[in-house]
Protein backbone atom coordinates (compact mmCIF):
# COMPACT_ATOMS: atom_id res chain seq x y z
CA UNK A 1 0.00 0.00 0.00
CA UNK A 2 1.33 3.44 -0.92
CA UNK A 3 2.26 5.56 2.09
CA UNK A 4 0.32 8.81 2.25
CA UNK A 5 2.22 12.07 2.13
CA UNK A 6 2.15 13.83 5.51
CA UNK A 7 0.88 17.38 5.88
CA UNK A 8 4.43 18.55 6.63
CA UNK A 9 5.68 16.88 3.45
CA UNK A 10 2.87 18.49 1.47
CA UNK A 11 3.78 21.89 2.89
CA UNK A 12 7.41 21.36 2.01
CA UNK A 13 6.58 20.34 -1.58
CA UNK A 14 4.24 23.32 -1.92
CA UNK A 15 7.02 25.71 -0.87
CA UNK A 16 9.46 23.95 -3.17
CA UNK A 17 7.04 24.28 -6.10
CA UNK A 18 7.16 28.08 -5.73
CA UNK A 19 10.82 28.14 -6.77
CA UNK A 20 11.96 28.36 -10.37
CA UNK A 21 15.17 28.99 -12.29
CA UNK A 22 16.23 32.60 -11.80
CA UNK A 23 14.65 33.01 -8.36
CA UNK A 24 17.02 34.24 -5.68
CA UNK A 25 17.49 34.97 -2.01
CA UNK A 26 19.47 37.75 -0.34
CA UNK A 27 21.62 37.55 2.80
CA UNK A 28 21.22 33.79 3.15
CA UNK A 29 24.79 32.69 3.87
CA UNK A 30 28.33 32.50 2.52
CA UNK A 31 29.57 30.93 -0.69
CA UNK A 32 31.61 27.77 -0.08
CA UNK A 33 34.45 26.67 -2.35
CA UNK A 34 37.71 24.78 -2.08
CA UNK A 35 41.30 25.97 -2.36
CA UNK A 36 44.70 24.53 -1.52
CA UNK A 37 44.59 23.00 1.96
CA UNK A 38 46.43 24.74 4.78
CA UNK A 39 47.47 23.49 8.19
CA UNK A 40 45.45 24.68 11.17
CA UNK A 41 46.87 25.71 14.54
CA UNK A 42 46.44 22.10 15.62
CA UNK A 43 48.55 20.94 12.64
CA UNK A 44 45.51 19.44 10.98
CA UNK A 45 44.51 19.81 7.35
CA UNK A 46 41.64 22.30 6.94
CA UNK A 47 40.39 20.49 3.83
CA UNK A 48 40.76 23.59 1.68
CA UNK A 49 37.28 24.88 2.58
CA UNK A 50 36.88 28.62 2.02
CA UNK A 51 33.83 30.74 2.83
CA UNK A 52 33.22 33.91 0.80
CA UNK A 53 31.07 36.31 2.81
CA UNK A 54 31.37 39.11 0.25
CA UNK A 55 28.41 38.00 -1.84
CA UNK A 56 24.91 39.48 -1.85
CA UNK A 57 22.89 36.28 -2.16
CA UNK A 58 22.27 33.23 -4.33
CA UNK A 59 20.35 32.68 -7.57
CA UNK A 60 19.01 29.32 -8.73
CA UNK A 61 20.43 28.09 -12.04
CA UNK A 62 19.03 24.53 -11.98
CA UNK A 63 16.21 23.93 -14.44
CA UNK A 64 12.80 24.50 -12.87
CA UNK A 65 11.73 20.91 -13.55
CA UNK A 66 14.67 19.69 -11.45
CA UNK A 67 14.05 22.23 -8.72
CA UNK A 68 10.46 21.13 -8.08
CA UNK A 69 11.07 17.36 -8.27
CA UNK A 70 10.82 15.38 -5.04
CA UNK A 71 14.06 15.54 -3.00
CA UNK A 72 14.36 11.76 -2.90
CA UNK A 73 14.80 11.85 -6.68
CA UNK A 74 16.76 15.11 -7.10
CA UNK A 75 18.01 16.21 -3.67
CA UNK A 76 20.16 19.17 -4.69
CA UNK A 77 19.81 22.50 -6.47
CA UNK A 78 22.63 24.42 -8.15
CA UNK A 79 23.01 28.08 -7.25
CA UNK A 80 25.38 30.86 -8.24
CA UNK A 81 26.43 33.81 -6.09
CA UNK A 82 25.04 37.29 -6.68
CA UNK A 83 27.60 40.08 -6.61
CA UNK A 84 27.71 43.84 -7.00
CA UNK A 85 29.33 45.30 -10.14
CA UNK A 86 29.78 48.85 -11.37
CA UNK A 87 27.82 50.67 -14.10
CA UNK A 88 30.47 49.99 -16.72
CA UNK A 89 30.20 46.25 -16.17
CA UNK A 90 26.40 46.43 -16.28
CA UNK A 91 26.64 48.11 -19.69
CA UNK A 92 29.03 45.40 -20.90
CA UNK A 93 26.65 42.69 -19.72
CA UNK A 94 23.75 44.37 -21.49
CA UNK A 95 25.78 44.48 -24.73
CA UNK A 96 26.73 40.83 -24.33
CA UNK A 97 30.43 41.48 -23.69
CA UNK A 98 30.55 39.84 -20.26
CA UNK A 99 28.85 36.42 -20.55
CA UNK A 100 30.25 35.42 -17.17
CA UNK A 101 27.44 37.44 -15.58
CA UNK A 102 23.66 37.18 -15.78
CA UNK A 103 20.99 39.80 -15.26
CA UNK A 104 17.77 39.42 -13.27
CA UNK A 105 15.12 42.13 -13.40
CA UNK A 106 14.07 41.35 -9.84
CA UNK A 107 17.52 42.08 -8.40
CA UNK A 108 18.63 45.45 -7.06
CA UNK A 109 20.53 47.84 -9.30
CA UNK A 110 24.11 46.70 -9.82
CA UNK A 111 23.51 43.17 -8.52
CA UNK A 112 24.19 40.37 -11.03
CA UNK A 113 24.62 36.59 -11.07
CA UNK A 114 28.19 35.26 -11.33
CA UNK A 115 27.96 32.10 -13.48
CA UNK A 116 31.67 31.35 -13.03
CA UNK A 117 31.04 30.02 -9.50
CA UNK A 118 28.45 27.40 -8.59
CA UNK A 119 27.45 25.66 -5.38
CA UNK A 120 25.02 22.85 -4.52
CA UNK A 121 22.45 23.25 -1.74
CA UNK A 122 19.86 20.82 -0.42
CA UNK A 123 16.23 21.51 -1.11
CA UNK A 124 15.64 21.62 2.63
CA UNK A 125 17.96 24.61 2.79
CA UNK A 126 16.48 26.18 -0.34
CA UNK A 127 12.91 26.28 1.00
CA UNK A 128 14.17 27.87 4.23
CA UNK A 129 15.36 30.91 2.28
CA UNK A 130 13.19 33.94 1.57
CA UNK A 131 12.42 33.56 -2.13
CA UNK A 132 12.39 36.52 -4.50
CA UNK A 133 11.19 36.26 -8.08
CA UNK A 134 14.06 36.92 -10.48
CA UNK A 135 12.23 36.93 -13.82
CA UNK A 136 8.99 38.84 -14.23
CA UNK A 137 7.68 36.97 -17.26
CA UNK A 138 8.30 34.10 -19.65
CA UNK A 139 10.53 36.15 -21.97
CA UNK A 140 12.87 37.01 -19.11
CA UNK A 141 12.94 33.38 -18.00
CA UNK A 142 13.95 32.38 -21.52
CA UNK A 143 16.69 35.00 -21.70
CA UNK A 144 18.13 33.96 -18.34
CA UNK A 145 18.10 30.31 -19.41
CA UNK A 146 19.88 31.28 -22.64
CA UNK A 147 22.50 33.19 -20.66
CA UNK A 148 23.18 30.08 -18.57
CA UNK A 149 23.31 27.89 -21.66
CA UNK A 150 25.62 30.27 -23.48
CA UNK A 151 28.08 30.49 -20.59
CA UNK A 152 28.29 26.77 -19.88
CA UNK A 153 27.91 25.61 -23.48
CA UNK A 154 30.30 27.88 -25.36
CA UNK A 155 32.31 26.11 -28.04
CA UNK A 156 36.11 26.32 -27.83
CA UNK A 157 37.07 27.56 -31.30
CA UNK A 158 40.63 26.88 -32.50
CA UNK A 159 43.12 29.66 -31.74
CA UNK A 160 43.79 30.43 -35.41
CA UNK A 161 40.08 30.90 -36.04
CA UNK A 162 39.70 33.20 -33.03
CA UNK A 163 42.65 35.28 -34.23
CA UNK A 164 41.19 35.41 -37.74
CA UNK A 165 37.81 36.83 -36.72
CA UNK A 166 39.25 39.42 -34.32
CA UNK A 167 38.86 42.16 -36.93
CA UNK A 168 35.21 41.22 -37.50
CA UNK A 169 34.53 41.28 -33.76
CA UNK A 170 36.13 44.70 -33.44
CA UNK A 171 34.18 46.12 -36.37
CA UNK A 172 30.84 44.89 -35.10
CA UNK A 173 31.33 45.81 -31.45
CA UNK A 174 32.39 49.33 -32.41
CA UNK A 175 29.08 49.93 -34.18
CA UNK A 176 26.60 47.80 -32.24
CA UNK A 177 25.32 50.54 -29.95
CA UNK A 178 25.43 53.47 -32.38
CA UNK A 179 21.95 54.14 -33.68
CA UNK A 180 22.85 56.31 -36.69
CA UNK A 181 25.29 53.83 -38.19
CA UNK A 182 23.96 51.64 -41.01
CA UNK A 183 26.32 48.90 -39.85
CA UNK A 184 24.94 49.27 -36.33
CA UNK A 185 21.38 48.97 -37.66
CA UNK A 186 22.41 45.92 -39.64
CA UNK A 187 24.00 44.05 -36.73
CA UNK A 188 21.06 44.92 -34.46
CA UNK A 189 18.83 43.32 -37.08
CA UNK A 190 20.67 40.03 -36.57
CA UNK A 191 19.48 37.71 -33.83
CA UNK A 192 22.76 35.81 -33.70
CA UNK A 193 25.79 35.05 -35.84
CA UNK A 194 26.74 31.44 -36.43
CA UNK A 195 29.52 29.76 -38.39
CA UNK A 196 29.52 26.56 -40.40
CA UNK A 197 32.82 24.73 -41.04
CA UNK A 198 32.78 22.78 -44.30
CA UNK A 199 35.33 20.31 -42.92
CA UNK A 200 36.31 19.26 -39.42
CA UNK A 201 37.59 22.04 -37.14
CA UNK A 202 40.69 19.92 -36.60
CA UNK A 203 41.54 19.59 -40.31
CA UNK A 204 45.11 20.87 -40.65
CA UNK A 205 44.88 21.48 -44.39
CA UNK A 206 41.71 23.42 -45.13
CA UNK A 207 38.66 24.57 -43.16
CA UNK A 208 36.40 26.78 -45.33
CA UNK A 209 33.92 28.81 -43.28
CA UNK A 210 30.44 30.11 -44.02
CA UNK A 211 28.90 32.73 -41.74
CA UNK A 212 25.18 32.38 -41.01
CA UNK A 213 23.49 35.62 -39.95
CA UNK A 214 20.26 34.59 -38.24
CA UNK A 215 17.96 37.57 -38.73
CA UNK A 216 15.29 38.93 -36.45
CA UNK A 217 11.76 38.64 -37.78
CA UNK A 218 11.05 41.33 -40.34
CA UNK A 219 8.97 43.50 -38.01
CA UNK A 220 11.78 43.62 -35.44
CA UNK A 221 14.63 44.57 -37.79
CA UNK A 222 16.06 48.08 -38.04
CA UNK A 223 17.04 47.27 -41.62
CA UNK A 224 14.26 45.27 -43.23
CA UNK A 225 15.83 44.35 -46.56
CA UNK A 226 18.20 41.41 -46.47
CA UNK A 227 20.34 42.78 -49.28
CA UNK A 228 20.93 45.99 -47.33
CA UNK A 229 21.97 44.01 -44.25
CA UNK A 230 24.30 41.94 -46.40
CA UNK A 231 25.73 45.07 -48.00
CA UNK A 232 26.75 46.34 -44.55
CA UNK A 233 28.06 43.05 -43.12
CA UNK A 234 29.79 41.50 -46.13
CA UNK A 235 32.75 43.94 -46.41
CA UNK A 236 33.72 43.20 -42.78
CA UNK A 237 33.61 39.45 -43.42
CA UNK A 238 35.38 39.70 -46.76
CA UNK A 239 38.18 41.73 -45.14
CA UNK A 240 39.11 38.98 -42.67
CA UNK A 241 42.76 37.95 -42.89
CA UNK A 242 42.57 34.23 -42.32
CA UNK A 243 45.19 32.32 -40.36
CA UNK A 244 46.15 28.67 -40.33
CA UNK A 245 43.91 26.35 -42.36
CA UNK A 246 40.89 28.67 -42.24
CA UNK A 247 39.41 30.47 -45.22
CA UNK A 248 36.15 31.95 -46.43
CA UNK A 249 33.96 29.51 -48.33
CA UNK A 250 32.64 30.60 -51.71
CA UNK A 251 29.66 32.84 -50.99
CA UNK A 252 30.71 32.96 -47.36
CA UNK A 253 27.61 34.61 -45.89
CA UNK A 254 24.09 33.25 -45.55
CA UNK A 255 21.23 35.44 -44.27
CA UNK A 256 18.21 33.61 -42.90
CA UNK A 257 15.53 33.78 -40.25
CA UNK A 258 15.02 30.90 -37.84
CA UNK A 259 12.07 29.89 -39.98
CA UNK A 260 14.31 29.58 -43.03
CA UNK A 261 16.78 27.23 -41.34
CA UNK A 262 16.29 23.53 -40.91
CA UNK A 263 17.09 21.90 -37.59
CA UNK A 264 20.18 20.39 -39.22
CA UNK A 265 21.31 23.83 -40.46
CA UNK A 266 21.13 25.19 -36.94
CA UNK A 267 22.61 22.24 -35.08
CA UNK A 268 25.52 21.83 -37.50
CA UNK A 269 26.59 25.44 -37.10
CA UNK A 270 28.22 27.08 -34.09
CA UNK A 271 27.19 30.28 -32.25
CA UNK A 272 29.81 32.95 -32.63
CA UNK A 273 30.32 35.13 -29.57
CA UNK A 274 31.81 38.15 -31.29
CA UNK A 275 28.91 40.43 -31.94
CA UNK A 276 27.04 41.33 -28.74
CA UNK A 277 24.07 39.45 -30.16
CA UNK A 278 24.14 35.98 -28.63
CA UNK A 279 24.28 37.33 -25.09
CA UNK A 280 22.53 40.68 -25.52
CA UNK A 281 19.91 41.59 -22.94
CA UNK A 282 16.74 41.85 -25.04
CA UNK A 283 13.81 41.71 -22.67
CA UNK A 284 15.12 42.75 -19.27
CA UNK A 285 14.75 46.49 -18.90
Amino acid sequence: MTEKTSESDEGFLARLAEWQQGDFSIDCGDFLFRDVSEATDEDEDDGGAVFDSGIVGFAVISQTCDVVREPDRVPYVSVCPMVVVDAKRIAEIGRGQAPRFGLLSGASDGVVVDFSRTMSVTKNLLVSWERQRGCADENQQLEFARAIENFFGRFAFPDDFVASVASLRKAILSKYGKGESDLGKAVRSIREMRVYPHTSWSDENSVPITFVAVLEDEGERELVEREEIKRQIWPKINAIEWKGPFSLHEGGLQLATLGDLTAADYLNSYPLDINSLSFARRYIE
